[in-house]
């Protein structure tokens, strides 16, 4: 079976998004290096192309990763239902899947909004006079993305309560099913899918870290204080997110252990004497007169004991704290005219777009 992970970075945090304190400001000696600015802003979306598959980057394609991670409610093998009745072992795929689900929905934001700022960057690069005057014209909207109620705050709850589960009803050749019906190679692989994009995160975190000292060294101004304040914003998101799947991957990864253990010795448990566990053998043959029986829900709910330590261990939710400044890719919008004047770009790039139906203001 797999060993345990070595200690990884995600573990030196272990609570929702909060905003580091040693982040950066810009300097105050620089005016605007727009060289600078350009190079940070075609980083980032060279690293997002490289995330979505697209280019060569520091940051792997994460598709593959994703597909894992979004799915982790499947970990048995799909032939046998027997699981279905197991409710503790239900209980905790369902919790599974939403941590998934949730994680990778935040993993995907975080990265839009990454990408959204690095290209508002590269176009405050191409043309800084005309930036500079969107920006004069349009700052209240930049603030409300960053720092106002823009800001996309979610909190997603992940568990509902461990529930009683009564084996009572459950003899031995279903107890044996249910364990048989669990795919331990499935949960290894996801388990190491989620440790996998934990460590993932964390790059994505130190990739963060330096491009906010390179903007702060090449910008200064509301402007630059805000998009670096953005940047925090993804950075706290990206730590939380990465010890939120960090955490499940190791639980997974513990489990999947511990089931294997039990299907190995199952048989040994259960069966009587010198008497081999059948499962057609009825009761009334049995030596002990039903005692597999007995041994085989004693089996069960030690079991799920260690079913719900892993539940406990899981993360209760999921945050995210990321804003929501909205703008295309910037390079391909310069394409036509050279990166000489991109008007129409500029004229919609940090026009906050709100959700329908939030009932907030249109700017």
């Amino acid at each position: 079976m797999a060993p345990e992970p070595e200690p990884q970075q995600w573990r030196e945090w272990d609570d929702g998004p909060e905003l580091s304190r040693s982040w950066p400001s810009p300097h105050a000696d620089i005016d605007v290096d727009t060289a600078g600015l350009r190079k940070v802003g075609n980083a980032i979306t060279i690293e997002v192309d490289g995330a979505r598959g697209y280019e060569s980057s520091a940051l792997k394609p994460w598709r593959d990763m994703a597909a894992e991670v979004g799915h982790l409610d499947m970990v048995t093998e799909l032939e046998s239902l027997a699981w279905l009745d197991w409710t503790a072992f239900r209980t905790l795929g369902w919790t599974l899947g939403l941590i998934g689900g949730r994680v990778t929905d935040g993993t995907q934001s975080a990265l839009e909004s990454y990408d959204s700022f690095g290209n508002m960057i590269f176009a405050t690069s191409a043309n800084y006079a005309m930036a500079d005057s969107v920006f004069d014209k349009n700052i209240s909207v930049l603030r409300y993305a960053v720092n106002g109620a823009g800001v996309r705050h979610q909190t997603s709850p992940t568990k509902d309560g461990w529930p009683e589960d009564d084996v009572s009803g459950y003899d031995a050749p279903k107890i044996k099913s249910m364990l048989a019906g669990i795919e331990v190679a499935s949960m290894l692989r996801k388990g190491g899918a989620c440790a996998e994009l934990a460590t993932w995160l964390t790059n994505l975190q130190s990739l963060i870290e330096e491009h906010a000292k390179q903007l702060a060294g090449a910008w200064r101004g509301e402007p630059a204080e805000l998009a670096l304040d953005a940047f925090r914003k993804v950075h706290a998101t990206t730590r939380a997110l990465a010890h939120s799947v960090g955490t499940t991957g190791e639980t997974i990864i513990w489990l999947a252990n511990v089931i294997h253990r039990y299907q190995v010795n199952f048989e040994s448990v259960v069966k009587l004497g010198d008497w081999e566990f059948d499962d057609d053998l009825p009761d009334w043959l049995l030596p002990s007169g039903g005692g597999a029986h007995d041994r085989a829900r004693d089996y069960l709910r030690d079991l799920n004991q260690y079913m719900k330590a892993a539940y406990d261990m899981l993360p209760a939710e999921i945050e995210t704290l990321l804003p929501t400044a909205r703008s295309d890719d910037a390079k391909s919008a310069y394409k036509g005219d050279g990166l000489k004047d991109g008007s129409d770009y500029w004229d919609s790039m940090i026009t906050y777009q709100q959700p329908l139906g939030s009932g907030e203001p249109v700017y």
